[in-house]
């Protein structure tokens, strides 16, 4: 009912009868938990395995909360004791395949999510990690076929939203992409990987006005995230300001680690400013790094070869 503050009550009776209880202290845990209490939600999870090292729900429990908490290697490492335990824990299996999906282990997620969805039961938390992990393995039909029927079970959060838009956008399906990004700004102004989806359909619509401006939504939630400045380059870029993009694309370039497709983008500017030397010096640094669609890839080679002095 999660009337969690008087589980916790009750709870604590039962643990100060038998402290010994594994099951009593796992279940204040979850109470717990459910008040966000994660700390001391972490000592009844650990106290109930310290009782009872086998301790399914418990081992869930800290994987839960390590998902929340960010400790993402922790969560898989709880969740792989859980489903070597019990393989037939949906629970436990969800949880290790979305601690595969954070860890950027897309097909062992994938492999994780399928086992899951062998087990028997459906819901909308199923379909919609399935979605978000093909959609990260460029299933993009698959992804929105799973997004949709976990949208029909009842999801309805800014995250459902935002895949079913970057799936209809990958798809080329702007006019869906767009309505599903603004849904799921509706639901959360904060979600910047909504405002960015928002942005890329403007920019392959180009309309540029409305891509600027979801651009600058994106950028109030990370000004330094490297997605946001790369729409900004590419709004730059479509509205003629060619040396503003190109100062942005080399910010980004500086950095340790930059996206790839960074490159294509400078040499794109550097064609339109008329710097073959340039633009043929991105392209090659594009093709030695690019590991995503081919096209771009062929693209990328066939123009190095033009470029050829």
């Amino acid at each position: 009912m999660k009337r969690y503050a008087e589980a916790e009550e009750h709870l604590r009776a039962a643990v100060a009868l038998n402290s010994l209880d594994a099951a009593a202290q796992e279940l204040l845990g979850e109470s717990l938990q459910g008040q966000d209490r994660l700390a001391e939600a972490k000592n009844a999870y650990g106290f109930a395995l310290g009782i009872k090292p086998t301790h399914v729900p418990s081992l869930i429990g800290l994987a839960s909360i390590a998902l929340t908490e960010g400790q993402n290697r922790s969560a898989e490492n709880y969740a792989t004791q859980a489903v070597e335990l019990d393989p037939g824990n949906l629970e436990a299996n969800l949880l290790l395949s979305e601690a595969y999906f954070r860890n950027g282990d897309f097909n062992a997620a994938y492999g994780q999510v399928l086992s899951a969805r062998n087990l028997g039961s459906t819901n909308a938390a199923l379909f919609f990690l399935t979605g978000k992990i093909a959609y990260a393995r460029r299933m993009y039909a698959d992804a929105l076929d799973a997004l949709q029927s976990a949208r029909a079970l009842g999801a309805a959060t800014d995250e459902v939203f935002c895949y079913l838009g970057l799936s209809n956008l990958a798809l080329g399906d702007t006019g869906e992409a767009e309505k599903e990004f603004r849904l799921s700004i509706y639901k959360n102004k904060g979600n910047a990987m909504a405002w960015k989806g928002l942005a890329e359909t403007y920019i392959k619509e180009k309309r540029w006005r409305e891509a600027g401006e979801a651009v600058e939504q994106a950028a109030r939630i990370d000004a330094s995230d490297p997605e946001t400045l790369l729409d900004g380059a590419a709004v730059r870029m479509g509205t003629g300001d060619l040396n503003g993009a190109v100062r942005t694309l080399e910010a980004l370039r500086a950095r340790a680690e930059y996206p790839s497709i960074t490159d294509y983008y400078l040499g794109h500017a550097f064609l339109r400013m008329r710097n073959d030397a340039e633009a043929r010096a991105a392209f090659q640094r594009f093709v030695r790094t690019w590991e995503g669609d081919q096209a771009l890839l062929d693209e990328a080679k066939a123009i190095v070869d033009r470029l050829a002095p």
